[in-house]
């Protein structure tokens, strides 16, 4: 079971991965650029 704490800061990384402009993705490791994307584009309720 997820705890509430974890879900926060699973919501808190989102929050931030999206404030990131593109060029701060450009930046990052192959597969954390990538991820940053996929996190990006993820809706909540969406699988």
């Amino acid at each position: 079971m997820i705890k509430s704490s974890e879900f926060k800061e699973a919501e808190e990384l989102l929050e931030e991965v999206e404030s990131w402009s593109e060029e701060e993705v450009e930046e990052l490791p192959k597969f954390y650029r990538e991820k940053a994307r996929e996190y990006r584009e993820w809706k909540p309720g969406e699988e």
